[in-house]
């Protein structure tokens, strides 16, 4: 209240988006506030820039103006102006905007399910340091490639997470070029079951979830939390074409759910690599790039995370 008492230059509440971020600086700054009360005119620019900042947000809040996507937007800015973004991948060219932004959002968010009261199941099996079975676990399977790319994946907590995304941006890259609406593979013929069939960017199928009874529970919280599916984000430079469902029943539904809730699909997809590697041919054949491009994006991800995890993980989680 007494910094937003000072005189300030006017702000566009366009700029709401970016606002919150700038929160924690205005608010050290308030004693620059009492003293300018007090008659010292003599701000510097970049104070009353700060204060004219806090003004605007005390203005957006009382007139009930919502800011909640400020952290979804850093993280999405920062995304899609990342080398990971530019980066060429082999056989496979430029990623999809939204793909490297929805990974990005949806690392945030595992990073989150570590830090919530309670840390549920699934988030216990994605930040396990690597298990050292390289038949089932992909931070084992891949450890060479890891270690000359600098990732660590013998420490259990947010480096493993860091670890297990970074290799799934190359998953979903070979997999669907990163398109969020993959249908079925036609190289593996029709005469299969839908629980067999693959779906989505990184193409998993509704049998795996037998692996665990944390990827059902998964499955069954994004079901009834679709608004937490990113669909809007995903989409952006992605173009679907007639993807059809493989026959029909609970096989045919995951596969409809997997291509409509990528943010689902991400977090399942990067639970499953550490449970059955061999579920994604790419990975078999270690065709599956860990791009450094991408882990210093996720590193400054974490960083976002990091500095504020409570306001962070109420948006994002």
């Amino acid at each position: 209240e007494r910094a937003s008492s000072c005189e300030n230059p006017r702000v566009s509440t366009k700029n709401l988006d970016h606002i919150r971020a700038n929160l924690d600086l205005c608010l050290l700054l308030g004693d620059f506030c009492a003293a300018d009360l007090l008659g010292m005119k003599k701000l510097s620019l970049i104070i009353a820039v700060q204060f004219a900042i806090l003004s605007t947000y005390n203005t957006a809040v009382a007139s009930g103006t919502s800011t909640s996507a400020t952290y979804t937007q850093q993280i999405k800015d920062l995304a899609g102006s990342s080398s990971c973004y530019k980066y060429s991948w082999k056989n496979r060219g430029r990623a999809p905007a939204g793909y490297i932004k929805g990974v990005a959002l949806s690392f945030a968010r595992s990073l989150c399910r570590i830090r919530h009261t309670g840390t549920p199941a699934v988030a216990t099996i994605l930040s396990a340091a690597s298990s050292g079975n390289t038949s089932k676990d992909a931070l084992a399977y891949y450890k060479s490639i890891f270690s000359s790319a600098g990732i660590t994946v013998t420490t259990s907590g947010d480096e493993a997470v860091h670890a297990i995304y970074t290799l799934g941006m190359g998953l979903g890259m070979r997999e669907s070029s990163g398109s969020y609406c993959e249908g079925w593979d036609r190289s593996a013929g029709s005469n299969r079951s839908s629980a067999e069939a693959e779906a989505g960017a990184f193409q998993t199928s509704y049998d795996s979830m037998a692996l665990s009874t944390e990827l059902k529970k998964l499955y069954q919280e994004y079901q009834a939390s679709p608004a937490r599916c990113g669909l809007s984000v995903f989409k952006e430079g992605v173009t679907c074409g007639n993807q059809s469902i493989l026959g029909t029943g609970a096989g045919a539904t995951f596969q409809s759910f997997n291509k409509s809730c990528p943010a689902f699909a991400t977090e399942y997809a990067m639970t499953l690599l550490r449970l059955q590697r061999s579920h994604f041919g790419p990975i078999i054949r270690k065709e599956a790039e860990v791009v450094p491009a991408c882990g210093t994006l996720l590193t400054s991800v974490e960083k976002i995370v990091d500095a504020n995890p409570e306001t962070v993980c109420s948006e994002i989680y």
